[in-house]
């Protein structure tokens, strides 16, 4: 797995802040005023994913928005500030 730093738009935590905001103004708002419709439909996505699985118990936020975050990895790939400071 690629760490990020904290405020790389493909650090899974930062990520998972604006997918679940943008799914909130999509839910909220019209959804033409630019809410990021693909965040929000990788995190639905994901959230399927691991919702499918027969055990929860071990299942994490962070789980979540590193499978996420992969999916969405072709959209957010140029938006990387730190460059993957390394690789696990």
């Amino acid at each position: 797995m690629i760490v990020h730093a904290d405020d790389c738009p493909l650090n899974s935590v930062h990520w998972l802040r604006h997918a679940i905001a943008a799914s909130g103004r999509l839910a909220q708002e019209d959804p033409t005023l630019g809410a990021d419709r693909v965040s929000a439909m990788a995190l639905a996505d994901a959230m399927a994913h691991f919702a499918e699985l027969d055990d929860w118990s071990t299942i994490t936020l962070k789980d979540i928005a590193d499978h996420a975050t992969l999916m969405n990895q072709e959209r957010f790939g140029p938006q990387c500030t730190c460059g993957p400071s390394a690789s696990t």
